[in-house]
């Protein structure tokens, strides 16, 4: 908790040092002055007032020196992104091989409301793991996930009020008898998947796998729009740059809650360190998971998910899911930067999150100011230089994205994609502080209960 107050107290700091110089300026003293002489105030003086707005605003006034620092502050930012992402590129270590014994694995499936997608999961599964080692926990759903689970002729247990995903996960863990247990979510797509379950038998605890958008909906339709195809570049350059480099010193800091394959035992050894809260419940479970001395690999076997295809819900994902869990989880980083047994690539990554935290206000300030003071050729060369950065990831992981419509535009429009989730992350922080300590919605609970039905 020392933690999350540290970072508050900056952002904080970071906050009011951006602002602050807006007091001083001359649009605010202009503003002051004609307050302070409100009992007089005429037409005249208004419209002399609009005219020292304008001149101050002027083009010559723009582009004084004081807005180069907000360049140059964006520039650094880009830069610094784009070095980490060049380094994880010429660090990555060559593709794991294992072999597969899928009669060592249960799968466990804890879902809500999944009537439209279950059915096709467990087809899914089906081919590769026995129902007699398919579990599905259904969490309350008010609609018929149970009776189309039972159906398929896999063990279904159910919740009469929804307990969240993770309580959910706890449940059926404790009911896994198998060595090894394959997390999924309800609309997991795993295709001819094979477990890698030699490299558990190797002294590793988890494995993380390729995960992509699917391309198609959870309406069943092609999910080949243009919001589609800017997240199967994002995932696809998350996959095999980000994880791939991270895999080199068994490491992956997050085995996504699509997916992810785990030992048992220790699933169920550390169950009760979760928070049990469902915003960034994969990345905690992978950082609890970390912090114990556990061994996290990478496989390049491709899974598929439903991601979301269209804008509102994307951002709703986003703002109210995704960015929240980040910040829920600050105390990991820092506890992982200061342990001094863990390896330096997962420190780096920690660093890099806590830089991120720290540096949204920054970027989405210094973007603003450009663009109100009318900054084009500055957002321009800004532009391009992200472009720049983006080539080489994407040329990287093309071979991994489908033949789509968008392929070459998806690129282009990238660098406005990056700047939409760095607006959302910084709109997250909010999110996450309303919730955690006024609603207590993300509160961190937990209790014996969890395994209870």
């Amino acid at each position: 908790m020392q933690y999350v107050q540290i970072v508050i107290f900056i952002v904080s700091v970071f906050f009011f040092s951006l602002f602050e110089p807006l007091y001083h300026s001359n649009i605010i003293q202009s503003a002051s002055i004609g307050l302070n002489s409100v009992s007089s105030i005429s037409f005249d003086s208004i419209a002399t007032l609009q005219t020292e707005a304008v001149d101050i605003l002027s083009k010559e006034s723009r582009q004084t020196p004081s807005f180069w620092k907000y360049f140059f502050l964006l520039i650094f930012f880009l830069s610094v992104d784009g070095l980490k992402i060049l380094v994880e590129i010429y660090r990555r270590p060559t593709l794991r091989t294992f072999i597969s014994n899928p009669e060592d694995v249960t799968a466990l499936i804890a879902c809500h409301d999944s009537a439209k997608t279950i059915k096709f999961t467990i087809e899914d599964l089906q081919k590769i793991i026995s129902n007699d080692r398919i579990i599905v926990v259904d969490d309350g759903s008010a609609d018929d996930t149970y009776d189309i689970a039972k159906s398929m002729g896999v063990q279904v247990y159910r919740f009469e009020k929804n307990k969240g995903k993770v309580s959910a996960i706890n449940f059926g863990i404790y009911r896994v008898k198998t060595r090894y247990t394959l997390l999924l979510d309800d609309d997991t797509r795993v295709g001819p998947l094979h477990l890698p379950t030699s490299l558990l038998e190797h002294g590793y605890t988890g494995v993380a796998f390729n995960l992509l958008p699917c391309r198609r909906t959870r309406e069943l339709n092609n999910g080949k729009n243009f919001v589609s195809c800017l997240q199967r570049y994002e995932y696809s350059k998350s996959m095999e740059i980000g994880k791939r480099f991270q895999d080199g010193t068994l490491s992956v800091s997050c085995v996504s809650g699509g997916v992810g394959l785990f030992l048992t035992s220790r699933l169920n050894s550390m169950h009760h360190l979760h928070s049990t809260v469902f915003q960034g419940e994969d990345l905690e479970r992978t950082l609890i998971e970390l912090l114990k001395g556990g061994k996290i690999a990478f496989v390049n076997q491709n899974v598929w998910t439903f991601a979301p295809d269209n804008w509102w819900d994307l951002t709703r994902q986003r703002l109210f899911n995704w960015y929240p869990g980040f910040y829920r989880n600050i105390d990991h980083f820092f506890k992982i930067l200061f342990d001094r047994k863990l390896p330096i690539r997962l420190k780096g990554e920690m660093l890099y999150n806590i830089f991120v935290i720290l540096t949204d206000p920054l970027r989405v300030y210094s973007f603003i100011a450009l663009i109100f003071f009318k900054q084009w050729e500055m957002l321009l060369f800004i532009y391009l230089f992200y472009l720049a950065i983006e080539i080489y990831p994407f040329i990287i992981v093309e071979k991994y994205l489908p033949v789509m419509r968008y392929y070459v535009p998806a690129l282009i429009a990238y660098p406005v994609y990056g700047i939409y989730n760095t607006i959302l992350r910084s709109l997250a922080l909010f999110v996450w502080l309303w919730n955690r300590f006024v609603t207590k919605r993300m509160k961190p609970k937990g209790h014996p209960g969890d395994r209870v039905a």
